[in-house]
C-alpha cells in the first residue's frame, strides 16, 4: 500500500464581515479573479497562478486582537517577482504596513501589511 501523501494546500479560507467588499478589495487591489459566487454567500477567488482564495461571511464570534505571532494560522504570503513594483502598487492604495522591508526567513525579502479587514498578509520575494 502506498503512503499517503498530501498534494499541497487546495486554498486557504478567511472570513469577513463583508465578503463582497473584501473580495472586490481582493479582485481589484490584489489582481484576483472571481472564480464562483454561492448563495450562502461564498466567494471563491483565483490568483494568477491559479491557487484559490476563499471567503466566508463570519459569525458572531468577536475578532481577537493578533500579531504574526499570535497562535493560530498566522498569515497568507503572495509570491512576487518584483517586491518593490508590488510596494508602489500597494502604496498607490493606502495599504496598512505592519513591517518594514526585511530579510524573508529561507531567502528573499518580506513585508508584512493588512487588508481592509485587517486580515495579516505578507508580499514575499524570493531567488529565482
Amino acid at each position: 500500500m502506498e503512503k499517503f501523501k498530501i498534494k499541497g494546500i487546495d486554498h486557504p479560507a478567511v472570513a469577513a464581515e463583508n465578503g463582497e467588499k473584501l473580495a472586490n478589495w481582493y479582485c481589484d487591489v490584489l489582481g484576483y479573479e472571481l472564480l464562483f459566487v454561492d448563495p450562502r454567500p461564498i466567494w471563491l477567488l483565483k490568483a494568477q497562478d491559479g491557487t484559490i482564495l476563499e471567503i466566508l461571511p463570519i459569525d458572531e464570534t468577536q475578532r481577537p486582537f493578533r500579531t504574526n505571532l499570535t497562535p493560530s494560522w498566522s498569515h497568507l504570503a503572495f509570491k512576487v517577482d518584483d517586491i518593490e513594483a508590488a510596494i508602489t502598487h500597494l502604496d498607490a492604495h493606502q495599504i496598512k504596513w505592519s513591517s518594514v522591508l526585511s530579510p524573508a526567513t529561507g531567502g528573499g525579502r518580506v513585508r508584512t501589511f493588512f487588508d481592509p479587514e485587517n486580515n495579516v498578509l505578507q508580499l514575499v520575494e524570493r531567488p529565482r
